[in-house]
């Protein structure tokens, strides 16, 4: 960011493979979820999967909204279906494996998914009846709750559904909050018990400021790559990734 004087990158300049730097310790930022947290550019997970994210806590009510939109492309320009998760959670004990690091454990209770295409609505419209919101009822652009049939197994969603979680914030180069949340497994499974909580972090968050999103996000959003052609192989091979539920969330997130 060239920012000057860089007392880093003289430590950096300073040192080789036989002495490595010795960088300061950051201050420990205080953890305060309030607000409204969006991903800073399109984000990747396992089986193809790519999405943005979107959370809004109130750590008074222990309650929280989590959106993820779910794209065709790697530059999220195609949508597929978006995801709208509610439910509660919990803050636990500091993380003894990752300094600065909290423990949480989130609840979720409702989801309700929005099929972005046409072709996403027919996969959903041929799944059983009971199994996936109202079977046959499926349209572009209209949201479902699946809360009613406990989730849709061709989307990997169960409800109610635990996760137990890793949080922890930083602050960037400017001086504006971080919010570091648990990487999601390689293997598209959930972080569902204890044993299996995140040691390692996604992509950052950053917080919406007067309700507009962060700059970087909105220049992201401006220099979306739009595909003209050739995706009908993709979008089978998506489509393929549906029909395994092998889609893992609260951050499918």
């Amino acid at each position: 960011y060239h920012i000057h004087p860089c007392p880093v990158c003289a430590l950096v300049y300073r040192s080789s493979e036989q002495r490595p730097p010795v960088l300061p310790r950051a201050p420990a930022v205080p953890l305060s979820l309030e607000g409204h947290w969006v991903s800073q550019r399109c984000e990747t997970r396992p089986n193809v999967l790519f999405l943005t994210r979107d959370f809004t806590f109130n750590p008074g009510q222990h309650a929280w909204r989590g959106i993820y939109r779910h794209y065709l492309d790697p530059a999220c320009s195609q949508p597929t279906f978006t995801l709208t998760a509610l439910g509660h959670y919990a803050q636990g004990n500091p993380s003894s494996k990752l300094s600065g690091a909290s423990e949480f454990v989130f609840k979720v209770t409702q989801v309700k998914v929005t099929a972005m295409d046409e072709s996403t609505a027919k996969l959903l419209n041929s799944t059983r009846p009971g199994k996936c919101g109202r079977a046959g009822n499926w349209r572009h652009g209209v949201e479902q709750d699946l809360t009613p049939t406990n989730g849709c197994p061709m989307l990997g969603i169960r409800l109610p559904h635990k996760e137990y979680e890793l949080f922890k914030m930083e602050l960037d180069h400017r001086k504006h909050p971080l919010l570091f949340t648990g990487e999601r497994p390689t293997d598209g499974s959930s972080p569902d018990r204890p044993l299996r909580r995140p040691t390692s972090f996604q992509l950052p968050m950053v917080l919406c400021n007067g309700g507009e999103m962060h700059p970087s996000f909105s220049t992201f959003n401006s220099k979306q790559v739009q595909l003209a052609s050739g995706t009908a192989g993709l979008e089978k091979l998506v489509l393929l990734v549906f029909g395994s539920a092998l889609c893992s969330w609260l951050d499918v997130y």
